[in-house]
């Protein structure tokens, strides 16, 4: 049997020169590969028939092909697996990780040992190798275009669409006027124009694919600046089509003249309307065929991803690029659930762990770093060495020089340039198409995948040097309760994923007691995970009067019983609760940026969270009940710009009916209607977190409907107390109790204990009290002394030591559990010229004024008003003005400053305020 190995020809595949050995080792069949170019001599291997029990009859499996190829998926997965965890120290993502693996087992390393190269990637078997590593491409452009939100180019702003431009339009001109000039040192294939222009296209744009892989692999897919990135690469990426076409079509002209560009032209017409017209319609039809709530159909899916290798074959038959085709078939499939979704469920694993692998081990077999030499440097190297160059700064610049122009901070102007100099999948594709164009020669395609490493590999890490998305929560102004002035809107930001923690938190809402003169702003968040999407999306319920596009069932649902819940709260307590809804939908690791982003914007006292912990499934009990929400919490809880509630709902405060403020003024006979009362208790044990914790309590107080017991921790003997912590303690349990001193629903305790056994002793004896919500501060400042031994049983850090041993199930308590933490404001100065906030006129006006406030005479009064009491300012002046404006003591008012008399008076300030 004579069979011959399938080749092009043309294509050389170096690693295989002179390798195989003269005398085949078992007998069979002769198989006469053809060499992949002409001048290349005949190999001969042996075709061998499988017997059984081959092993034990002295035979190799590696004679044959389908088993060495199974032994390439595996070395190829495992050196990409090994790469990916020996550089994740250094940042890298997952493109940098996988190209090395696949050198790896190219001729640059191992592939350049004869043995290795014969006996587990020879010919025979690298034909299945290519075609897999080929698909793999085409399935994951498939499945990217997918998840990409065609309709946001029309939303987009105007000065995304002017940097998207210019980050083409700059880096395009200049390296194809770079290459111009160097044509004459170019060989004859590389300089045609076509070629500089294809090369100068490839080295120009930004790849949305590639962007967002990275972007993913480095959780900034819900910062600014990656919004704004993946914006700018999406609209690039549009026009980048439209290039692509017509730099094909100049090829096709130039290689079989006019007549076969103007065919080329009309097969994309005919493809694209045939897309537009009968496929898009198809994808529409099977969504509106799932029913709501439910995953689409197996079949569907099958006949979808089958669809992938039909476009790739029709667009191949007419003669376009094959790579199109899945792209083309992706950007039309509706994005998001029910459809997007089921893909991204189904086949996302497969692709991005089986078959992406033998994609990069295929670029790993063309590229070999022994074939940069001196002799391949005049024409083929240089001129790409100084194109790349070029693209590479002037893409920086424009894209930085034109974010700074529209006002965006330097530090985020900056990252911008980075990030759209990011290379990947997409730009390796078309290296790959420039290399089997004779655009390049393999020198070249090695030189253009290692500046793909290089670039990528070097500018992650500076880009999560440069750019900290978590930095913009850091404040250094009060956002508390504490600091919330009485009879004030307080704001706040509530945040659920499920109609069973909506309803605990809205109970809460109502024992929180808003009234007119104190009324509540809340914002409600919806949290739902990111599925069939490649960007995050925010939506303003009330902004937005029609979405774009149609919406899967499943999301509407959801989304439509959740803002009904919404709708029905402000309805009923419209006189003192102004509330505005939001839906988010973002990865569950990144969900803890919206809250904070949206508690930031909207400069809210605190942010409302449901306690969450693993749990079955009801209906499951093999699967957990919203797996991955313990991490927005923990997330929430390390960034958040404003003081965190952590609420526990359970026992009678479940299914309690809670009179609003409004509903007892409206009353008209309050008497007959016997309300329930309910019993909270404060378990204050000192620090910040404990007085953020007495004062929302302190709201509660004008609530008819429950009695407040405060009950105060102490050290026996002082022992471990802080000065300080213990003065401020001082001032505001003072403060309250001489505020509601006449309440007969209000109480005060005080308990001395010695370590943390005897608290929590203290603690367990008052459970037979049968208290319906227990509230408590998280942690900060806390005298450990109090904590002593605790800390070591504590596993639960979203409630704290203390919280966590109240909501316990051994502690056996009925009650529900809230956990306060308090903000912890940034008082370090930032960089000012990366902030984009230097401002030298502004500095000196602050200089002048601490000359003139506190240069001449160091002595001062502080007066506040309500406690009476006076601070004099001695020659520790400067030390207590620090206080003044980084420890807070001014306290709910505005500091008025008296020139004359060196004097701060502040108004409605009761007790001294805290900070960390």
């Amino acid at each position: 049997m004579v069979r011959y190995f399938p080749s092009n020809g043309q294509t050389v595949l170096p690693i295989h020169l002179g390798f195989w050995p003269d005398n085949p080792s078992s007998p069979g069949d002769l198989i006469i590969t053809k060499a992949f170019s002409a001048k290349l001599p005949v190999v001969c291997r042996h075709v061998h028939s499988k017997q059984p029990f081959g092993l034990f009859r002295g035979e190799n499996a590696m004679n044959y092909a389908f088993s060495t190829f199974l032994l390439e998926a595996v070395i190829v997965i495992f050196f990409i697996k090994a790469t990916c965890f020996i550089l994740r120290p250094l940042r890298q993502p997952r493109i940098v990780c996988e190209i090395i693996g696949g050198m790896m087992i190219g001729p640059s390393m191992l592939g350049g040992s004869r043995n290795f190269s014969y006996y587990v990637f020879p010919p025979i078997s690298n034909y299945i190798f290519t075609n897999l590593g080929l698909m793999g491409f085409f399935y994951f452009f498939f499945l990217t275009a997918a998840k990409t939100d065609v309709a946001a180019i029309a939303k987009s702003p105007k000065k995304h669409k002017y940097i998207a431009a210019i980050s083409v339009l700059v880096p395009m001109v200049c390296v194809g006027a770079t290459g111009m000039a160097m044509r004459h040192q170019m060989d004859k294939t590389m300089g045609k124009p076509s070629s500089v222009g294809g090369i100068a296209f490839a080295l120009a744009f930004s790849s949305f694919p590639v962007i967002y892989t990275i972007l993913r692999d480095m959780n900034l897919l819900n910062s600014e600046v990656g919004k704004f990135a993946m914006s700018v690469a999406l609209l690039g990426d549009m026009g980048a089509i439209l290039v692509l076409v017509f730099f094909e079509a100049v090829v096709q002209a130039n290689v079989a003249g006019a007549k076969a560009a103007v065919f080329y032209i009309v097969s994309v017409v005919i493809f694209s309307a045939f897309m537009i017209l009968v496929v898009k319609r198809a994808f529409e039809w099977v969504v509106d065929q799932t029913p709501q709530g439910k995953l689409v159909d197996q079949n569907y899916i099958v006949m979808i991803l089958m669809g992938v290798l039909v476009a790739c074959f029709l667009t191949d038959m007419l003669g376009l690029l094959i790579g199109t085709g899945p792209i083309w078939l992706g950007l039309i499939i509706p994005h998001g659930p029910p459809l997007g979704s089921t893909l991204a469920i189904r086949s996302e694993t497969f692709i991005h762990e089986f078959l992406m692998p033998f994609s990069f081990g295929l670029v790993g077999l063309y590229t070999d770093v022994h074939f940069l030499s001196a002799d391949a440097w005049d024409n083929q190297l240089a001129p790409l060495v100084y194109m790349t160059t070029v693209s590479f700064i002037t893409k920086f610049i424009s894209v930085a020089a034109a974010a700074a122009f529209f006002k965006v901070p330097t530090r985020d102007s900056l990252t911008l340039g980075l990030i759209m100099n990011l290379r990947g999948q997409l730009d390796i594709m078309l290296y790959l198409l420039c290399f089997r164009k004779h655009v390049v020669s393999l020198p070249g395609f090695t030189l253009l995948v290692l500046h793909t490493v290089v670039i990528t590999g070097v500018s992650t890490p500076i880009i999560s040097f440069l750019y900290d998305p978590n930095r913009p929560y850091r404040i250094s102004k009060h956002r508390t309760i504490q600091h919330t002035p009485p009879s004030t809107e307080m704001g706040l930001v509530l945040a659920v994923s499920n109609q069973e923690a909506l309803s605990g938190l809205i109970t809460f809402l109502d024992f929180a007691y808003p009234t007119t003169s104190s009324p509540f702003a809340i914002y409600a968040i919806q949290l739902m995970e990111l599925m069939g999407r490649a960007s995050p999306v925010f939506v303003d319920h009330k902004l937005q009067k029609e979405e774009e596009g149609k919406e899967g069932e499943e999301e509407k649902g959801r989304v439509d019983q959740m803002q009904s819940a919404f709708k029905l709260y402000q309805k009923k307590r419209e006189e003192c609760v102004t509330l505005r809804a939001y839906t988010a939908h973002a990865p569950k690791r990144l969900m803890y940026q919206d809250i904070c982003e949206l508690a930031l914007a909207k400069k809210t006292a605190f942010i409302l969270l449901p306690y969450q912990r693993e749990r079955l499934e009801d209906n499951a009990p093999t699967e957990l009940l919203d797996p991955g929400m313990l991490s927005v919490n923990a997330d929430v809880l390390a960034y958040t710009p404003c003081s965190v509630c952590i609420y526990y709902g359970k026992g009678r405060l479940r299914k309690a009916k809670v009179r609003s403020s409004v509903d007892q003024q409206h009353s008209i006979q309050p008497s007959r209607v016997r309300q329930e009362t309910y019993r909270f208790v404060v378990l204050f044990l000192g620090g910040a977190d404990n007085r953020e914790a007495l004062h929302l309590a302190d709201r509660m107080t004008a609530n008819p409907d429950i009695t407040l017991t405060i009950v105060r921790f102490l050290s026996f003997n002082h022992e471990g107390e802080d000065a300080r912590e213990k003065k401020l303690d001082d001032g505001v349990v003072t403060w309250f109790w001489v505020k509601n001193e006449s309440n007969d629903r209000v109480s005060y305790k005080e308990v001395v204990v010695k370590n943390g056994a005897e608290t929590l002793a203290a603690i367990q004896a008052m459970n037979v009290n049968d208290y319906d919500l227990w509230i408590t501060g998280r942690g900060e400042g806390i005298n450990t002394k109090i904590l002593e031994g605790l800390d070591a049983w504590s596993e639960d850090h979203q409630l704290g030591v203390i919280g966590e041993t109240v909501a316990g199930s051994i502690f056996a308590s009925e009650g529900s559990v809230l956990v306060v933490q308090q903000q912890v404001r940034n008082q370090k100065g930032g960089d000012f010229f990366l902030n984009g906030k230097f401002d030298y006129k502004k500095l000196g006006r602050a200089k002048k004024l601490d000359s003139k406030v506190f240069g001449g005479n160091k002595s001062g009064i502080l007066k506040i008003e309500e406690l009476k009491e006076t601070i004099k300012v001695t020659e520790d002046a400067k030390m207590i003005t620090t206080d003044l404006r980084w420890r807070g003591w001014m306290e709910k008012g505005v500091c008025s400053l008296h020139e004359h008399h060196k004097s701060f008076v502040v108004n409605h300030a009761p007790y001294y305020s805290t900070a960390h």
